[in-house]
Formats: structure tokens, C-alpha cells, sequence
């Protein structure tokens, strides 16, 4: 039977806002994607007991530097005016419909203020009465920052799941990721992982079979990545904010991407999230 869906239920107005669950972050809005409400379920990034929940308000636009003023930057002119955030934080049964449910608030957040490059966190409680987890990030190994030698770790491991996407070698990337798609479906949610895995097996192979889509090359001048879930994990995306592993369509502005939060276990590296 399907696990019941902690939801974290998001309206914004002019606001650049990134949530936050445990030390990790699951989503990025920016003005304009959530005047209407937005749900983001967040089973996978849940655990057992108490979780926190927090909303980083102005948020950075490079990621790394999510929580530093960024006056000088060049979309600052841009961000200001009056803006607002409204979070609400609740666990919904199987089959409740988010739009119309109505579960009691686990956790809310409520702010209004004036947009200004000046990132802000603010955080909540949520004790989730479903026992999430125990996740494989929570045990893997923890570091204190992201140095020069732990990065090029990071991105060697990085160009290889790029090099098996660049090769076609999709069977391959897919069992790569077999933990992560184990976690996020049937341990969060508690449905089949096996409808993941073939799909995403399916949109891989027509991507690499199609000549409108290519996948976008690893240059680690525009490859950023930052420590995540209290420094278990490192978060591969680009400075622009994409995901570092992502196909462009030609003439068109859709993408397909692939999540990439790595970390090690034991002595190897996986990707966890």
C-alpha cells in the first residue's frame, strides 16, 4: 500500500525562494512559479521523528552561494518590489488530493517583505507521524567542506556517470542509479520501483537514438556543486542553476535532466539522491 505524501505546499509572489527539508534542498522557485500553490512532496527527504523545514528566501542565483548577499550580481537590478511567502507543511493519505485535501498543518511559515539580494532562512519543525527512512545518505560519509581534492573526487565520479550517458551505455547508467531509484519509490512511497526504472530506461534510449536531443558537456568551469544534507552528500548542478547531467532539445527550449546528489559508502561513490 502507497505510504502517506508529507507535502510541502508553496505560494510565493515575487519572491525567489528555495525549500529546504533536512539540510537538503528539493526544489528552487523562482518569481512567477508559484503565484498559484505549489506541492512538493518530500517523502525521500524525510526521517524518522523530527524534521526541519525551511524556506531560504532571496536565494542566490548560483547555488554554492545560495545563502550570500548577491547585490553585485547582474539579476539583482531586477529582484525588487513587495513580495511574500506562504508555507504549509502537512502529511497526506494515499489518496488525498492535495488541491482539495485538507490534513492538519504539521509546520507553516508565513512572511511579507520587500525582494532584495539578501538571502534569509527561515525554518520549522514537522514530526511526521510515518516513520520515514532510514536513507542510505544518512549514513554515508560526512564533510565538513567542499575542498579542491574532495571536488575533483566529486566531478571524477560525475564524468563518469556523464561518460556512460555520452556512450549510450544506458542499461548501465540506470543500474548506476539503482539505489536512488529503490529509495524514492518504493521506500518513500511505497510503490514499485520498476515503473521508474523502465521509464526512465525508455527516455534515455530515445534521447540517445534522436538526433534533437544531445546531452550538454561536462566543463568544470560550469559545473557547481555544494555539500547538502548536513555535508552527506554534494549536489551536482551548473552555474546557471540546471542539473549537471542534462539533454537540450534542438530548437526548443525543453531540457530532460537527471538529479545528481553523489556521496560515498563505505569506499565507493553512489548516487543517493
Amino acid at each position: 500500500m502507497p505510504n502517506p505524501r508529507l507535502i510541502v505546499r508553496v505560494q510565493t509572489k515575487n519572491l525567489r525562494a528555495e525549500v529546504w527539508v533536512n539540510g537538503v534542498p528539493v526544489t528552487m522557485l523562482l518569481p512567477g512559479e508559484a503565484d498559484a500553490p505549489v506541492g512538493v512532496p518530500v517523502n525521500e527527504f524525510a526521517v524518522m521523528g523530527g524534521n526541519v523545514v525551511g524556506v531560504l528566501l532571496h536565494a542566490a542565483p548560483r547555488a554554492s552561494a545560495a545563502g550570500e548577499p548577491w547585490a553585485s550580481d547582474e539579476e539583482a537590478a531586477g529582484y525588487t518590489g513587495p513580495a511574500s511567502l506562504s508555507v504549509r507543511v502537512a502529511q497526506y493519505g494515499p489518496a488525498e488530493s492535495v488541491a482539495r485535501g485538507n490534513p492538519p498543518a504539521l509546520a507553516t511559515i508565513e512572511w511579507q517583505g520587500l525582494a532584495a539580494p539578501a538571502p534569509v532562512m527561515m525554518e520549522r519543525r514537522a514530526n511526521a507521524e510515518f516513520g520515514y527512512g532510514p536513507w542510505a545518505w544518512q549514513s554515508a560519509q560526512r564533510y565538513e567542506s567542499l575542498d579542491r581534492v574532495l571536488r575533483s573526487r566529486a566531478f571524477d565520479y560525475l564524468a563518469y556517470l556523464h561518460g556512460l550517458l555520452a556512450a549510450g551505455r544506458v542499461a548501465e547508467f540506470v543500474e548506476v542509479n539503482r539505489l536512488r531509484l529503490e529509495e524514492i519509490t518504493r521506500a518513500a512511497y511505497g510503490v514499485p520501483a520498476e515503473p521508474l526504472r523502465r521509464t526512465l530506461m525508455q527516455a534515455l534510449e530515445q534521447r540517445v537514438a534522436s538526433e534533437d536531443w544531445s546531452l550538454l558537456p561536462l566543463d568544470p568551469r560550469e559545473i557547481d556543486m555544494r555539500l547538502v544534507g548536513g555535508g552527506r552528500m554534494i549536489e551536482c548542478l551548473r552555474t546557471n542553476r540546471h542539473h549537471a547531467l542534462e539533454y537540450v532539445r534542438k530548437e526548443s527550449p525543453e531540457t530532460f535532466f537527471l538529479p545528481a546528489m553523489i556521496g560515498v559508502l563505505g569506499d565507493s561513490w553512489q548516487v543517493l539522491r
